[in-house]
């Protein structure tokens, strides 16, 4: 069957396939797929840090965890709270080994996390930098901080649960100690993604590092229903986002279970609002986390200037649960509900009991997804003309519950939200999906050289689009499906 997929989003679905698969690809996470990651939490504060830090102790074989550092925040202004954290990685380090047992990666034991907790100035804001400057020391979150920078070359990213003044400690030592192409350096292999501004070093930190990559919704104080990070647990716009998967039932159904789940707690004003920041590090492959204008679980986000280092919330034109169409930067988070959440509900499963002790139809793992012989989670990159054709094949796609190929969907995605127009109209392509492969190959006719590639007047060259095709895998195998992707970048040559 050959389909025309049009609209800001498009995707076919096929049966699940019946080809079996009988080799196993290279697709496990390793260490070098891990992204580096930082945690600064206002717990307490609220009890959305408690939801988050629970969620990322379950995903924590996704990650390496460099340091953890309670923080101030504007509604928790002059005290941190690295105990309840540490209280957390109690709990976790009791059901660690049932975690464990359903992975390759590895769950870091409560005998590495400890130490890496630490807090950050017990004052608001630039307050901590008045304190510098007049004499005083910097905090241990900030010294952590400090020495996770330094200990690699590879980027570390930075999650702001709250404010970001143990983050302006760290740069205004580095600042005042450092040679300036050091600190240079340091600067650069730092990303930040923030839930909006929560004190007011944030501003601070932009204006005076513009060379630091800093991601955060941008908008008036305290407006934070126009936040992309909202969108984790919004049930507006009505008919847009599922909310059957943010309620209280489902939550108590299916997280708050077991002793780790115990440590969730009840929602008071929202599910989760800083689980963004971390979802946007999960190796999935649809995350990049050095292409925050791909987009992801994360939600996406664009530069403010060409060329600049300050992203800011990006929309996403998604179909919603009544079959209309919502274009929203919160869409661009709500629209990978299902997967986000039914992970997490997978990984609760995992807490209760080792791989093949418990019961066997609530043990879920990820599909280990592969296209064109390319597996892992980095995008697959291939280059092509205006007008041809390309074909793009999964079968050595395996799910580890079946081993083989048995039990998976496959969807095959247009994401023409993340290639760029002036209009934001991008020209629409063919996707065709032969029957016979049960889904898992897709040719895709591009557009002529009149739609996908502009000449840049009196420069004597052109400018051609890239295109973004995103493999879906689900597992469906178990009660709770897991699922992850492949992304493949279509960069178009004249």
């Amino acid at each position: 069957m050959k389909l025309s997929l049009f609209g800001p989003l498009a995707s076919i679905l096929l049966a699940t396939a019946a080809a079996a698969t009988t080799t196993k690809p290279c697709c496990s996470i390793t260490a070098q797929d891990k992204s580096r990651i930082f945690v600064l939490s206002d717990i307490t504060n609220e009890p959305d840090d408690s939801m988050s830090f629970v969620r990322l102790l379950t995903h924590a074989d996704m990650f390496t965890i460099e340091g953890i550092a309670a923080v101030t925040s504007w509604w928790l202004n002059a005290t941190t709270a690295p105990e309840a954290l540490e209280a957390i990685v109690d709990t976790y380090e009791t059901v660690r080994p049932n975690l464990q047992s359903h992975t390759d990666g590895e769950f870091p034991p409560a005998s590495y996390l400890l130490p890496r907790i630490k807090s950050g100035p017990k004052t608001y804001g630039l307050s901590a930098i008045d304190a510098l400057e007049a004499g005083g020391e910097i905090s241990e979150g900030a010294k952590l901080l400090i020495g996770a920078v330094d200990a690699s070359t590879d980027r570390l990213y930075v999650q702001a649960w709250g404010g970001v003044n143990t983050l302006a400690e760290a740069l205004w030592y580095v600042r005042k100690t450092r040679h300036p192409r050091r600190l240079a350096e340091f600067v650069s292999r730092i990303s930040v993604y923030t839930i909006s501004d929560q004190d007011n070093s944030g501003q601070w930190i932009r204006t005076s590092f513009p060379d630091l990559r800093y991601i955060v919704s941008v908008h008036g104080w305290n407006q934070y229903n126009q936040a992309s990070w909202l969108g984790i647990a919004t049930n507006t716009p009505e008919g847009g986002p599922d909310p059957s998967l943010v309620s209280d039932k489902w939550l108590a159904e299916n997280i708050q279970i077991g002793p780790l789940g115990a440590e969730y707690p009840d929602v008071v004003y929202t599910m989760e609002g800083d689980t963004p920041t971390m979802l946007f590090n999960i190796q999935n492959g649809l995350n990049v986390p050095e292409h925050p204008e791909y987009g992801g679980w994360g939600g996406r986000y664009t530069p403010v200037t060409m060329g600049g280092q300050l992203f800011a919330n990006a929309a996403d034109a998604v179909v919603g649960a009544d079959g209309n169409t919502y274009s929203s930067a919160q869409a661009a988070i709500w629209r990978w509900r299902d997967a986000y959440q039914n992970e997490f509900a997978a990984r609760m499963q995992w807490t209760l009991s080792a791989k093949g002790d418990g019961d066997a139809s609530n043990a879920t793992h990820p599909p280990l997804v592969s296209v064109n012989g390319s597996c892992g989670n980095a995008p697959y990159e291939v280059e092509a003309k205006p007008g041809t054709s390309l074909t793009f094949d999964a079968t050595g796609t395996w799910n580890q519950d079946t081993e083989g190929s048995g039990g998976l969907e496959y969807k095959w995605i247009q994401y023409k939200d993340v290639t760029f127009s002036p209009s934001n109209v991008v020209g629409v392509w063919n996707v065709t999906v032969p029957a016979e492969s049960g889904g898992m190959s897709a040719v895709v006719d591009l557009p002529p050289v009149e739609e996908s590639c502009t000449e840049v007047k009196n420069a004597g060259y052109s400018v051609c689009q890239v295109y973004h095709l995103v493999l879906e895998v689900k597992n469906t195998a178990g009660a709770i499906p897991m699922t992850r992707y492949k992304r493949v970048v279509i960069k178009i040559t004249p």
